[in-house]
């Protein structure tokens, strides 16, 4: 499976929330970076969000353990793209 990344107005209209909203997911801690969002090349202002995963959270909020086999799917991905682009 492949994850997709997006900015906050994509996520926010896929979920049915504000931008403001979605910041205040991440202050809070229930999203974690380098799992739900990226800020790629390092830039403090920029935000990527892991689409899938954040909607996976959205319909897992009372499954955590469900949320948490596709964090485990995500973090192998990206293992498995590692082992590929050493060889």
């Amino acid at each position: 499976m492949s994850f997709t990344f997006c900015n906050k107005h994509v996520l926010a209209q896929r979920l049915g929330y504000s931008p403001h909203t979605l910041k205040a997911i991440r202050q809070r801690g229930d999203w974690l970076e380098g799992i739900h969002y990226i800020r790629p090349n390092g830039n403090s202002r920029v935000i990527r969000y892991n689409l899938d995963l954040c909607l996976n959270w959205f319909a897992n909020q009372n499954n955590p353990n469900a949320h948490h086999r596709e964090i485990e799917r995500y973090l192998m991905s990206l293992e498995s793209e590692k082992r590929r682009k050493s060889r």
